[in-house]
């Protein structure tokens, strides 16, 4: 270990001396891009939630080189059909360096998701500088159409097997659907969603419930079926108690499933 610190303290005094005579430097190397290197400015946003019906989102399109006009084009990609507009291409004006398109999203209905993702041409890919290599040829936007929710006061939920606990809960109603959360069931901000058919059956589609210390995300989904029609079990009117099967999974396997009861306000 000794003779390690004296081959580093050598190196150290070395560097110093190398370093002291190096009183040409004037300060940092400028490098000058030899390309356009057209990019879109962000690779993937993150998912806008709106419960809005429309909604205009910017995109900003980037080029390294300032001098002279240029003209940019890319192709759209839509998850679906009449619901995205956007320009296809677009002109950098002398000194200009960013310019900024509005996608427009229009007729989004709500409880569901949307994607647009944009894509250079082949010739703007071409402009990529090779020695930075920072271009970003694509950006997708992703929506989520958010319901309207009104909140129905506060009810109950026991989970004796799965999470050994009870608590109070806030539940919400989506706007003229019979479509309803529990409010931050198992993790903040995770709303479990739940839906009563004309039948009293309850349905709990897949969806992320909360978030496992080691695996990551963890879903759940109704199974009082053990199939994929994800119904969790029935509501009594009555007592407004529902008896919830829930299997509960992550990507790496599951946790099996467990009773739960919610108890409506």
């Amino acid at each position: 270990m000794k003779i390690n610190k004296y081959f580093l303290g050598l190196a150290v005094i070395l560097l110093g001396a190398l370093t002291s005579c190096e009183t040409d430097v004037k300060g940092d190397v400028m490098y000058t891009p030899m390309g356009q290197n057209i990019s879109f400015e962000t690779a993937k946003p993150s998912t806008i939630t709106t419960s809005q019906t429309s909604l205009t989102i910017p995109v900003r399109i980037i080029r390294s080189l300032t001098s002279g006009s240029y003209t940019a084009n890319f192709t759209a990609e839509a998850s679906d059909e009449g619901i995205f507009t956007s320009p296809t291409s677009v002109t950098f004006n002398e000194g200009q360096g960013v310019v900024e398109i509005e996608v427009n999203a229009s007729n989004l209905a709500k409880g569901k998701d949307y994607t647009y993702t944009l894509t250079l041409s082949p010739v703007d890919v071409a402009t990529a500088d090779t020695i930075t290599k920072k271009q970003n040829i694509s950006t997708k936007i992703s929506i989520h159409s958010d319901y309207t929710w009104k909140s129905l006061g506060k009810g109950h939920y026991s989970s004796p097997d799965f999470w050994e606990d009870e608590m109070d809960v806030v539940i919400e109603q989506a706007e003229g659907t019979n479509i309803y959360r529990i409010k931050d069931l198992f993790e903040k901000d995770c709303h479990v969603q739940f839906s009563i058919g004309a039948d009293n059956m309850v349905t709990v589609p897949e969806q992320v419930a909360w978030h496992h210390s080691s695996y990551g995300a963890a879903s759940l989904k109704g199974y009082l079926y053990e199939d994929d029609s994800c119904i969790a079990g029935p509501y009594d009117p009555t007592t407004k108690q529902a008896s919830l099967t829930l299997y509960h999974f992550v990507s790496a396997g599951s946790f099996g499933a467990f009773t739960d009861v919610l108890t409506m306000p």
